[in-house]
């Protein structure tokens, strides 16, 4: 099995905490990266990311100051050489249709999955 790189971003500190373990224990991650803050995220892709290997995030949609779906504009603008390298997921409990027909129709978003975090089931749309 190929281990990834995870970047987590969610504004639950209990969350990441919870998901960094999961996903280190589970032996699918090489690497997890947390930010509570999705602005600090963004940050981090501007500043690092001509510099990072393929990557997968796990993106909370529910967050205070910048939510899931504002990062994904921001994201929108980055180079498409650091797009190439990521693939986003995003992570929410909602069952608003609207968001979740928002986040189908996003070319960034690959999937909406499901808060708590399913292990088995990020492996297989990760196809691990």
């Amino acid at each position: 099995m190929t281990l990834i790189d995870i970047i987590l971003i969610d504004d639950s500190a209990f969350d990441l905490f919870i998901y960094e373990k999961l996903l280190i224990k589970s032996g699918i991650a090489k690497t997890v990266k947390t930010f509570n803050s999705a602005r600090e995220a963004l940050k981090y892709l501007n500043d690092e990311g001509h510099s990072m290997p393929q990557t997968v995030i796990l993106l909370d949609l529910q967050m205070p100051d910048m939510n899931g779906f504002e990062f994904i504009e921001e994201f929108g603008k980055v180079s498409t050489t650091l797009k190439d390298k990521i693939k986003i997921f995003m992570l929410s409990s909602t069952i608003d249709t609207g968001d979740i027909q928002k986040a189908k129709d996003s070319p960034d978003i690959i999937d909406l999955l499901s808060k708590p975090l399913e292990i088995d089931l990020l492996k297989k749309k990760l196809e691990i």
